[in-house]
């Protein structure tokens, strides 16, 4: 409810002073094309007198000389033009003062007389003149049966950016600084001020006397917000023989996240070393797949520290390098299986379909509601998934019922870095993943098997000798090795075959029902535009973790987006 009618009434006061601060050109009619601009003259308006700001006691009046000077010639001098008319518009509000005329025409010194009368009530308000060719000319006037006061602002940008040289100072009577939030441009507010340099005092005279919140603002040369502070001056600093100068720290001004993004997310699950998906690229994939579940199968043995003393050393995929060695447990077990036609095949598979499973790419969206002061929270919505194999590609949509959504996530910002809290969704990579497999890898190659059929296919044709199977593998090994080997080997490679099967079946295993992708961002927010509003976000990661059938992996990977003009 607080929230509303603070924007209620920032809403009335923008539109009641909004356009009166920046002295914008304001052309009448048509106007010249674009290319006989340059050809047109330059006009000015001039308050010849009183000079602004006007302080009138209550029902006081007084006369604005107006001058109209136009530069015919851009090097020459401004002259005065006669014959043109300005017309004058009135802010106040009721009761607070009226014109003598709407509208005046200058005569040959292109000067022009219009009366001001003050009326009888507290008032502050705008007198804005204009006339064609020129910038406006805003008249500040306030009504009082009191004293005015006097606000002297000092602000210092030097500490937020070497690139502010330009101070910037706005009054907005009767509010408080929680209802100003920060805009690119200074809007709304009652009296403006600026002055070029990193810091510096700015003088406001003839104030009514009543609290203000004094807004300060640091800006680089072309009006870009760099710093931006707000105080709240009770009205007994604005008495003349006080003089208090009011200091406005400023801070450094960061993108707002507000709004809605179309992210790009790459995951990529941190698989364990020796996952076979991944062991089975490698070269001698085969061999090191098998052999890994065989040692793990021996347990704590001499002859299991014996083959795994002759294998070669690991890098971090879990492949194994060539040690050259007729001993070297993964090339014996690795040529048997090569020599079937299932192994070639399974090691076609696995190198095929292993870059589905090293990284996805998500297009999602994510809209974020809040404030500064009351906390921001989001929307996270993914739309698709796209799996890559070695040379296929496939996006899935998500957009069928229900679609993978996450309400009321917390959001926090930390200067230019946007943190969204890790969130459950219903995505089901494993259930995509085996898609991808049979879609894109399987059913192309002709392969009716499942990857773990194929291997217990390579095993099972593997020959040594007159021995075939985990028979064949064991003697092969075992005449290589010193007893204690014969009957220790075949069932390890019986077991290894069983466990290494269902690994391979299990990472395209339908998870459980329910959310099974818990999901992070992190991500830098850019403002290229200086509008205050982040529009697009870089050297983002996400985190989190994938559920598979039976147990959990941990992602990582890259993030990028950009606002999305939808809402």
């Amino acid at each position: 409810m607080r929230e509303r009618r603070n924007a209620q009434t920032n809403g009335a006061r923008l539109g009641l002073w909004a356009g009166l601060l920046l002295l914008t050109p304001r052309f009448v009619g048509c106007g010249p094309q674009a290319e006989d601009r340059e050809q047109q003259p330059v006009a000015q308006l001039q308050l010849v007198s009183s000079p602004s700001p006007l302080g009138l006691s209550y029902g006081e009046q007084t006369t604005l000389q107006l001058r109209y000077l136009v530069k015919n010639d851009p090097g020459g001098a401004a002259e005065p033009r006669a014959g043109v008319t300005l017309k004058l518009t009135l802010d106040s509000p009721v009761g607070g003062g009226t014109l003598s005329t709407a509208t005046a025409v200058t005569n040959d010194l292109g000067e022009a007389s219009v009366r001001l009368t003050a009326g009888a009530v507290e008032s502050a308000f705008h007198i804005t003149v204009s006339a064609p060719l020129s910038p406006d000319l805003v008249v500040d006037v306030a009504v009082s049966r009191f004293a005015f006061g006097t606000l002297r602002v000092v602000l210092d940008a030097s500490p937020v950016s070497l690139a502010a040289t330009q101070l910037r100072a706005g009054l907005y009577p009767e509010t408080s600084c929680l209802d100003l939030p920060q805009t690119a441009r200074l809007l709304g507010a009652l009296r403006s001020q600026r002055q070029n340099g990193p810091r510096g005092e700015l003088l406001f005279g003839t104030l009514l006397l009543q609290t203000y919140a004094v807004v300060g603002r640091g800006e680089d040369q072309s009006g870009r917000l760099l710093g931006y502070g707000c105080v709240e001056v009770p009205e007994r600093l604005l008495r003349a023989d006080l003089n208090i100068p009011v200091d406005v720290p400023l801070s450094k001004v960061w993108p707002s996240p507000v709004g809605s993004y179309a992210l790009d997310v790459k995951l990529v699950p941190q698989w364990p070393v020796g996952m076979p998906w991944a062991t089975l690229t490698c070269s001698r994939g085969l061999g090191v797949a098998l052999v890994d579940a065989m040692i793990a199968a021996l347990g704590p043995s001499d002859l299991a520290m014996r083959l795994l003393m002759s294998r070669g050393s690991l890098d971090a995929r879990g492949c194994r390098s060539d040690t050259m060695l007729s001993r070297d447990p993964d090339r014996i077990v690795d040529a048997l299986l090569q020599a079937t036609t299932a192994g070639p095949a399974l090691f076609g598979v696995a190198t095929e379909f292993w870059p589905a499973l090293r990284e996805q790419y998500l297009k999602s969206k994510l809209t974020v509601k809040g404030s500064d002061a009351l906390g921001f929270v989001g929307t996270h919505s993914l739309s698709s998934v796209e799996l890559k194999t070695q040379t296929m590609s496939q996006i899935y949509s998500l957009l069928g019922a229900p679609v993978p959504m996450a309400s009321e996530i917390q959001v926090t910002q930390s200067e230019d870095k946007l943190t969204v809290a890790q969130h459950d969704l219903a995505v089901r990579l494993p259930k995509l993943w085996q898609r991808a497999l049979t879609d894109l890898v399987l059913a192309p190659r002709g392969v009716t098997m499942t990857a773990g059929q194929l291997l217990s296919a390579a095993v099972g044709a593997a020959r040594y000798g007159t021995q075939s199977g985990c028979q064949a593998l064991e003697n092969a090994i075992c005449d290589q090795y010193v007893a204690p080997c014969k009957g220790l080997v075949m069932p390890a490679c019986q077991a290894a075959l069983t466990s290494t099967s269902a690994q391979l079946v299990a990472v395209t295993a339908d998870p459980p029902l329910g959310t099974d992708l818990r999901l992070g961002l992190a991500a830098k927010m850019n403002d290229p535009d200086g509008t205050i509003t982040a529009i697009s976000l870089s050297d983002g990661a996400p985190s989190g973790e994938a559920v598979l059938s039976a147990s959990t992996v941990k992602l990582g990977g890259t993030l990028t987006g950009g606002r999305d003009p939808k809402p």
